[in-house]
């Protein structure tokens, strides 16, 4: 089976499964915040995200209790593996609606500088990223969460001085799971950012852009 029937059939696996299959134990309703700063069509798309990411851990841990099945998740090994490839992932964000993306995300298709193996290219254009909308409705939101959540606050005071999601986010997380309530809204959205908000490991996503530049040769 050749490279790309393989990823076609990932795709179209993984959003069956999205698509048909609602883990027990999972319907979550937006919190009154929530309900004042995003729009009915992005609360949707947001609904989505969050589906979409439970029915992945929940496949993971085998545990129906979806509070439980995320703190199982995350305890399963202090190196965080991989959830969903990027190629997965960004075909999973077309079917969420502009606006429910724009909420919380931009896209780049290039990037000026990427530092690989000793080396540093210049100009990749193709070169697909994922980032946080800095000034989009998610950061409001947790603004919004930050003033009675201690966590939140933290979070996003960090997001404000990186203009992303830091390092040092994804390096606490193991820690700051324990502090999560995944039955509740805004616990279970910012994790469902945090995992989307990863990307594949750089070095497959280099090599992966250039064997494309080198087939167009």
């Amino acid at each position: 089976m050749n490279a790309t029937l393989s990823q076609t059939l990932m795709i179209f696996a993984v959003l069956t499964v999205f698509q048909n299959y609602a883990p027990a134990g999972t319907k979550l309703i937006a919190d009154e915040t929530a309900r004042k700063i995003f729009s009915p069509e992005e609360l949707n798309g947001i609904g989505k995200m969050i589906s979409f990411v439970d029915s992945l851990i929940v496949d993971q841990t085998k545990l129906e209790d979806i509070n439980e099945a995320y703190h199982a998740y995350f305890s399963i090994d202090e190196f965080y593996p991989g959830l969903v490839k990027d190629s997965v992932k960004f075909k999973f964000l077309e079917t969420v609606g502009k606006e429910a993306f724009d909420a919380i995300w931009t896209m780049s298709d290039s990037a000026k500088l990427v530092h690989y193996k000793g080396t540093t290219l210049v100009d990749l254009h193709g070169f697909k990223t994922l980032g946080l909308n800095y000034r989009g409705k998610y950061r409001s939101y947790m603004k919004e969460v930050g003033k009675t959540d201690s966590l939140h606050a933290v979070l996003n005071d960090a997001i404000e001085v990186a203009g992303d999601i830091p390092p040092s986010v994804y390096a606490s997380f193991f820690e700051d799971h324990k502090k999560l309530n995944f039955s509740l809204f805004k616990d279970r959205l910012w994790t469902t950012v945090f995992i989307l908000s990863m990307g594949d490991p750089l070095e497959e996503r280099v090599e992966r852009y250039l064997r494309g530049k080198n087939s167009k040769h």
